[in-house]
């Protein structure tokens, strides 16, 4: 038990990780559940920082470890290295997050909801240590006995999720107040 709750969304390219993210954040936010993000890429090309010629670029290519600017529109940090996702969670932590989705890194486990396109996928399934449910595009043959959804089922897989985070937060939301 702790803050975050964590919830890991992991499934091959195109299998729809971000649009169950996206809904999750939606719902997540309208319920004032403080949520943060932490996508993986996993391609080998350079991360595109939009800042080339400002002042941030500069500092990262003179060898800052680690960039920030911030403003009263926002606030944003850049590195030039991979920070273990372990390390992400902890600096989400020091910012009071709630809940952190997790996009991708599918060789690293967290409580995980699945994302198969079809019978070829059932591959990660069987290699997830912490399965919470699985969404898929077809009816696969097998999931053994986890929830499972229908990508077009979305009212459902979304209220399994939603209950699945929130009641997680609430929990620790009652321990920390009794703490």
């Amino acid at each position: 038990m702790g803050f975050p709750v964590i919830l890991q969304v992991a499934g091959f390219q195109n299998s729809g990780k971000t649009t169950v993210i996206t809904k999750l954040l939606k719902q997540l936010s309208q319920q004032s559940i403080k949520t943060a993000v932490i996508k993986h890429h996993g391609h080998e090309d350079a991360l595109d920082f939009k800042d080339s010629g400002k002042d941030t670029e500069s500092h990262r290519n003179a060898g800052s470890f680690i960039t920030g600017i911030s403003s009263s529109g926002g606030t944003v940090f850049s590195m030039n290295h991979e920070m273990p996702l372990e390390k992400a969670i902890e600096i989400y932590k020091l910012l009071d997050i709630e809940c952190v989705l997790i996009e991708g890194y599918k060789k690293i486990q967290f409580p995980r909801v699945l994302l198969c396109r079809n019978q070829n996928d059932s591959d990660l399934i069987i290699k997830s240590s912490e399965p919470v449910a699985v969404i898929s595009e077809k009816q696969l043959k097998s999931v053994s006995s986890l929830p499972y959804f229908l990508r077009s089922e979305e009212s459902k897989w979304l209220k399994f999720l939603m209950d699945y985070i929130t009641s997680r937060v609430n929990e620790e939301r009652a321990y920390h107040e009794t703490v």
